[in-house]
């Protein structure tokens, strides 16, 4: 087990940086959203003259945002959890808990990665474009799949963790 526990202490090491990497531009996107939004708020009461594509802007914006942001939560375990039911179970029946909950999440955002990718494969030979502007639209569904499959290797890790750590007790 000890080349086991190494190799998941590795991959966790990297998944930790893609995700901060990945976590930190989407924090600019944030911060170029919300400047965006405030232009906006502006023109519109100074000028009567507000941006036009500035919502169609923001949704595309907020799709970096919230999937650059879903792995970082993964890897600092600040996913929302409700313990009023499972802290009174033994320890063991929460370690399996945490196993059953671990491996539904892998195979959750998985199939979102997957499935994402499929579409932004379709997206792209149909050369879909927003409404407004013509931004194409895959590349953002594309961010969608990377933010997915690297959530879900993170609970993968995770998951591992459990079961080795459930092996322990």
């Amino acid at each position: 087990m000890p080349n086991f526990i190494k190799i998941t202490s590795i991959s966790e090491r990297v998944l930790h940086r893609a995700t901060i990497i990945f976590s930190k531009a989407g924090q600019v996107i944030l911060m170029v959203m919300v400047l965006l939004t405030i232009l906006d708020v502006l023109l519109r009461r100074i000028f009567n003259h507000p941006l036009s594509s500035s919502l169609e802007l923001s949704q595309v914006m907020l799709v970096i945002v919230v999937f650059s942001s879903v792995a970082y939560c993964g890897i600092k375990r600040s996913h929302v959890r409700i313990d009023a039911l499972t802290a009174r179970f033994s320890p063991k029946t929460q370690g399996i808990l945490n196993c059953m909950t671990g491996l539904f999440g892998v195979l959750l955002f998985g199939a979102m990665g997957w499935g994402s990718i499929v579409l932004a494969m379709d997206k792209m030979a149909n050369h879909s474009v927003t409404g407004i502007l013509p931004i194409p639209v895959y590349p953002f569904v594309f961010l969608v799949s990377f933010g997915s499959i690297l959530l879900a290797l993170i609970l993968f890790v995770q998951f591992i963790d459990s079961l080795l750590s459930m092996e322990d007790k």
